[in-house]
């Protein structure tokens, strides 16, 4: 099957806006993963204190599960650097639920 002379463009730019869409929002669930942990970080009793990293310098990746998010978020307490490590799980509403 031959495809029309426009479809091949127009197939291309269907796949880049869609790839777009996917980056933008995976933007937007590490963005809320990162705000879950670093909330429950501050509720910490050992380290609530401390200087926290902001979103832009924390490491954010795959977890174990398909709606987990790894957050580590560096911190300084007391003087001493150290890293905060928290996996969030996407809740059905779309909140993030800090798992460990």
């Amino acid at each position: 099957m031959k495809l029309a002379p426009f479809a091949r463009p127009a197939i291309a730019a269907a796949a880049l806006l869609a790839l777009a869409a996917c980056g933008e929002s995976s933007g937007k669930q590490d963005r809320a993963a990162y705000d879950a942990c670093l909330k429950a970080a501050q509720a910490d009793a050992k380290i609530g204190k401390a200087q926290f990293a902001k979103f832009e310098d924390a490491k954010i990746g795959a977890s174990t599960g398909e709606e987990e998010i790894r957050v580590n978020i560096p911190y300084e307490l007391e003087g001493k650097k150290a890293l905060h490590q928290c996996i969030a799980k996407k809740q059905t509403d779309g909140t993030f639920k800090v798992v460990f």
